[in-house]
């Protein structure tokens, strides 16, 4: 496989590129570079190529239900121009077949983009002049939102968790202060001491699930939990796009367990270390999901998925 390839493979598995948005991006970036560089000459022998790129970023990293998503809705694309099933023309030539997929590729990159300020605009109406915003972990999609409130000329300050082992809450404390808005770092374990002075918890979210709960950074549940002790709204902003449709059929989000040497670089000996990277936040726990189709409550976001997307056809893999 193509050095590049292996490269983002690389970069995704070790968490350089982070982020479930950002590594959707990465894998869309990669199968058009796929196709652009292909030297297949027959349509067969690029679909054998593509798929096989294709799986190799399917299977990167198991808690990434919009990169599968992605890589799904891309492959269904690519399997109805093999079929001469698009643009009502029965037969494509494999340059026609390229520059489609291409172009396809370009807007599902803008699509994001546009759903990134959609839910920016839907979360920014949820936060009023001088509150105070707790964050966990680093997510792209927050920091918008905030960065947006900060545009309208709303004062707000945030507190973010660092979020251990990895630290992303430091990504996130970097990203508001080059925005100028007050933010302060802490511990994860101080959580239950300030988020009694914050007006609202605001997390990302690696993966929703069928039933309404969110999978997200290890540490997200206790603080989904501490947020229901103290009455303290709780929102996670998230593309649906993020939606894992196994879920329906009774399959559990994968969590990914990662290496231990992410918790402690030389551990004593005899001592066992468990290294999960994501929890599960009950359905209950959250107020509502901030969406590009709105502010949902998590009962209800099954029924919008379904009326957004038509994300249950896969293509056999």
């Amino acid at each position: 496989m193509n050095r590049y390839i292996l490269d983002i493979g690389n970069r995704i598995k070790s968490i350089q590129i982070q982020g479930a948005r950002k590594v959707a991006l990465a894998v869309i970036d990669t199968l058009v570079y796929q196709t652009k560089n292909s030297k297949a000459r027959t349509k067969t022998e690029f679909y054998k190529e593509f798929l096989k790129v294709a799986r190799y970023l399917y299977n990167l990293r198991p808690t990434e239900p919009m990169t599968r998503n992605t890589i799904d809705r891309i492959l269904n694309y690519c399997h109805l121009l093999m079929r001469g099933r698009t643009n009502n023309k029965t037969k494509l030539d494999l340059k026609e077949i390229k520059r489609l997929i291409i172009q396809n590729g370009k807007l599902l990159i803008n699509q994001m983009k546009i759903n990134r300020e959609k839910i920016a605009e839907y979360g920014s109406q949820l936060i009023e002049n001088e509150m105070t915003i707790m964050t966990y972990c680093h997510s792209s999609t927050v920091t918008n939102i905030l960065r947006h409130v900060k545009s309208e000329g709303k004062k707000i300050s945030v507190i973010a968790c660092e979020t251990r082992p990895r630290f992303q809450g430091r990504i996130t404390a970097k990203e508001l202060a080059s925005y100028k808005i007050p933010t302060t770092l802490i511990v994860d374990g101080a959580a239950n001491v300030f988020i009694k002075d914050v007006d609202m918890v605001l997390v990302g979210g690696d993966a929703i699930t069928s039933q309404g709960d969110l999978i997200n950074k290890i540490g997200t549940s206790s603080v989904a939990n501490l947020a229901r002790i103290h009455d303290i709204p709780f929102y996670s902003a998230v593309e649906l796009f993020k939606f894992d449709p196994l879920t329906l059929f009774g399959f559990k989000e994968k969590i990914e367990e990662r290496d231990k040497h992410e918790v402690w670089k030389v551990p004593a000996a005899g001592v066992k270390i468990r290294n999960p990277a994501f929890d599960v936040t009950f359905a209950r726990y959250i107020n509502g999901y901030i969406t590009e189709e709105g502010i949902t409550p998590s009962q209800s976001l099954l029924s919008v998925v379904r009326e957004k997307y038509n994300m249950f056809r896969r293509v056999k893999k």
